[in-house]
């Protein structure tokens, strides 16, 4: 797909530069045809359409697990990256003792979670980290005995951090410690493969860099970690007799989806098919090369104009992410807002987050804008 024809897709490319995917991530076409599809036999056709859906929310399992290097067995759908590192928090057999190591430079979502378990007497050591960066040598230090679980997110959200997940999965094995991952600011931009990784849990959400709805998101676990992970009950979480809902048989699907517990969002999931259709369209690995080189431009220009890196410019840990720190932020975000271009300001300090669609003359139109805000305090 030409670039031309992915512009095609997000009408809003016609008077708003957004590079603001690592906050929410606009809706392309095939995603609202997906969505309005769907909202219009609820609307004015069959009305109860859930059995048609059924199907379709099965496809969506199965390219989520395409994408991810897995197949639709080990995939779940879930409600958002929060709802989803829950079932693993709250499903694991903790025991009195047990520890868990997050980057103390997590968002909220991939710490609260965890942080909450401390009244099963499990307690949390937060890895030391610079910038939003950390090193195994880092994590490893963090690591004890007691150890059971490292969660990480695959992208810091702040400074664009991408983690070594190749190392960090032998490190686990090294001390018998399991991996989970917060891929929402990393998938739909990076790629990746769970299975030739070795990833225990993945959690991640839909809205971000994927370009599907809000309240969209999906689990991926191995088999031995689902061994482990209490479901929680509702009425899809094995299979349905239709025929006498009073055979109250609580058995669960023997798969991932033991996690779905009730209806779903289910217009959002079809903007998730769509969304998913034109990511595969466009070619992930395609997607990847072109947010990493726009992530690079704009460093090289920021950094000459005066701007201050947050993080880490090292390639090897690059993502679709620049942050950069300012004085003024705020005002730097507002005189970007009024040349109608899209950024965000998180910690006080402004983020851009260009993805596949953006051109370089989106780039250069923002940093027309920067340049002049570009007096930084180091």
């Amino acid at each position: 797909m030409t670039l031309d024809a992915l512009r095609q897709q997000f009408p809003h490319t016609q008077e708003t530069i957004y590079l603001n995917h690592a906050a929410t991530g606009p809706l392309s076409l095939w995603a609202m045809d997906g969505m309005q599809t769907h909202l219009q036999a609820r609307h004015s056709g069959t009305v109860d359409n859930f059995e048609a859906v059924l199907p379709l929310l099965e496809d969506t399992r199965a390219r989520l697990a395409a994408l991810i290097g897995t197949s639709a067995e080990r995939v779940a759908l879930m409600p958002n990256t929060s709802y989803a590192l829950n079932v693993l928090a709250e499903g694991y057999p903790w025991r009195e003792g047990d520890r868990i190591a997050i980057p103390g430079c997590e968002f909220p979502a991939n710490a609260y979670p965890f942080m909450n378990q401390r009244d099963r007497g499990v307690s949390v050591d937060f890895i030391p980290h610079t910038e939003g960066t950390f090193t195994l040598d880092d994590v490893e230090a963090t690591l004890t005995p007691q150890t059971r679980l490292l969660t990480v997110s695959w992208v810091q959200f702040l400074s664009g951090f991408a983690a070594d997940l190749d190392g960090l999965v032998r490190l686990c094995r090294a001390h018998d410690v399991l991996l989970c991952v917060d891929a929402i600011q990393g998938l739909g931009a990076l790629t990746l493969d769970v299975e030739a990784l070795g990833i225990d849990f993945l959690a991640c959400g839909g809205h971000k860099w994927l370009m599907s709805a809000q309240g969209t998101g999906f689990l991926y676990c191995t088999e031995a970690m689902q061994a482990q992970l209490r479901p929680q009950a509702g009425w899809l979480h094995g299979p349905v007799d239709w025929e006498d809902f009073f055979a109250y048989d609580l058995g669960f699907h023997p798969d991932a989806r033991r996690y779905h517990l009730g209806t779903m969002n289910t217009a959002g999931f079809m903007a998730m098919r769509g969304a998913l259709r034109l990511y595969a369209e466009a070619d992930p690995e395609a997607c990847r090369e072109r947010i990493l080189a726009h992530a690079r431009y704009l460093h090289e220009a920021l950094t000459a104009q005066g701007w201050a890196r947050y993080g880490s410019a090292d390639p090897a840990h690059g993502s679709g992410i620049v942050t950069v720190q300012h004085p003024d932020a705020t005002g730097a975000a507002a005189a970007l807002k009024e040349a109608g271009i899209i950024a965000s300001v998180r910690n006080r300090m402004l983020r851009l987050a260009p993805s596949y669609y953006n051109t370089r003359a989106d780039l250069d139109a923002a940093l027309d804008v920067l340049s002049r805000h570009a007096t930084v305090a180091a």
